[in-house]
């Protein structure tokens, strides 16, 4: 598609991601039912002005809307449930403050690839709209009632635990939640200027909470993204635990209290080898999708499974809410730690976790992913390893990148192979 990506419209500001665009956007919702609108934004300098632009956009087309304020990503989808409307969140992410996008929502969900096409056909097309007398409306209400929510499965716990904010979404509200909860509770990047969120913080720059929890004799460090819908761990020795990682110990806690049902977990094709087989050894098996957090949530309904995910931390725990939610993730591993003691040590014996390497490589063009030549040296050298690696090209769904990764058991041959692909990609 021309617009959308794998995660809504990204680019960076007045550049590929500009005012009229928005305001065409805005207008494009005209072609979906719903009639009340919510707009909701992170901490990005850029955010006001394209909230602006998609009002007017969303007002021509005939819409009630309400400007919702700073919100998490996870927080405007829960309020289009509530409210039974659409959505428009304005956030890059974890991207860097000169990007932004554009995430559509409709009663909780995100856009089916088939709505992104009509939606963009309307952008492209010469439809002028009558400009409307209506005003936008503004509300803190819906802020109060995902912190709410979040309170609600929530449980109190004695540790002493940090959390990174990335200057993003989630600065107020997880301040509000988790000071109820964590008797202990310490923040970091909880001071944005429109220019700082992700800026060597969040779970994209891990380092901060690594450092955060080590400084302050922690015994836990959450850190989310941008928009507060990914959320990694760091134990209190300083080591990172990954998104697969939070996924193995909260599928075998689920299985436990007999919530994990059919014994299964949708894993996207960049998750490591060694923790399907860690999971397989647990008696739970591996549901495998395409990258992006749609395709796991598309598993997730069909099959009405408990949790999935991917490696960035991006959760999904669908009886709660059908999208990633990074304070929501960290409520349900903090529930886990209360009933269910254990050790970070025990975590080393029992995962085996294979080597693994992804680079992101700049092009001029990154359709170039679908070029015969890349396609072949793939796929022959996943049959020659075969089943023990997995080697994947793909183009990046919001920047010129491919991305290349790898993973299988011995470093050695994975960086080779990643040399390799890197020359061959090079050389076209």
């Amino acid at each position: 598609m021309k617009y959308f990506g794998t995660d809504g419209i990204r680019g960076e500001f007045n550049k590929t991601l500009t005012l009229e665009l928005a305001k065409k956007v805005g207008e494009s919702l005209s072609l979906l039912s719903l009639k009340r609108v919510l707009i909701g934004y992170d901490t990005r300098e850029s955010n006001h002005a394209l909230a602006n632009a998609i009002a007017i956009g969303a007002l021509n087309a005939g819409k009630e809307v309400i400007d919702i304020g700073i919100i998490p990503t996870p927080g405007l989808a829960y309020s289009t449930i509530q409210e039974h409307c659409l959505g428009v969140m304005i956030t890059a992410s974890h991207n860097p403050y000169y990007d932004n996008g554009i995430k559509i929502f409709k009663e909780g969900l995100k856009l089916q690839d088939e709505e992104e096409e009509i939606l963009e056909t309307f952008i492209d097309g010469n439809i002028i709209l009558p400009t409307s007398n209506h005003k936008v409306q503004f509300s803190d209400k819906y802020q109060a009632n995902y912190t709410s929510f979040l309170l609600k499965n929530s449980c109190k716990t004695h540790l002493k635990i940090g959390f990174d904010c990335a200057n993003g979404a989630t600065y107020e509200i997880a301040q509000k939640v988790f000071s109820q909860i964590v008797e202990n509770v310490y923040f970091t990047a909880i001071t944005p200027n429109g220019q700082n969120i992700n800026k060597d913080v969040g779970s994209t720059h891990l380092q901060n909470i690594c450092n955060f929890v080590i400084n302050n004799h922690l015994d836990l460090g959450f850190a989310f993204d941008g928009d507060g819908d990914r959320v990694l761990l760091v134990d209190s020795s300083g080591v990172i635990h990954s998104g697969d990682e939070i996924i193995y110990l909260l599928a075998k806690y689920l299985k436990k209290i007999n919530k994990l049902h059919d014994n299964k977990v949708v894993l996207t094709i960049m998750s490591n080898l060694g923790i399907e087989s860690s999971l397989k050894a647990q008696g739970i098996e591996v549901v495998t999708t395409t990258v992006g957090d749609r395709y796991v949530l598309e598993q997730l309904l069909l099959h009405n499974y408990d949790l999935g995910g991917e490696d960035s931390g991006h959760i999904i725990i669908p009886k709660l809410l059908p999208t990633g939610d990074g304070m929501l993730t960290s409520l349900l591993f903090l529930q886990m730690l209360e009933e269910d003691q254990f050790s970070f040590l025990d975590l080393q014996h029992e995962l085996t976790i294979w080597p693994s390497k992804l680079v992101n490589l700049k092009v001029r063009d990154k359709n170039i992913a679908n070029n015969a030549k890349i396609i072949k040296t793939v796929q022959e050298i996943n049959k020659k390893y075969a089943p023990n690696i997995r080697l994947i090209v793909r183009p990046s769904g919001t920047e010129n990148l491919l991305r290349i990764s790898c993973c299988m058991p011995k470093e050695k041959d994975l960086n080779e192979i990643i040399d390799y692909v890197i020359k061959i990609v090079n050389s076209l």
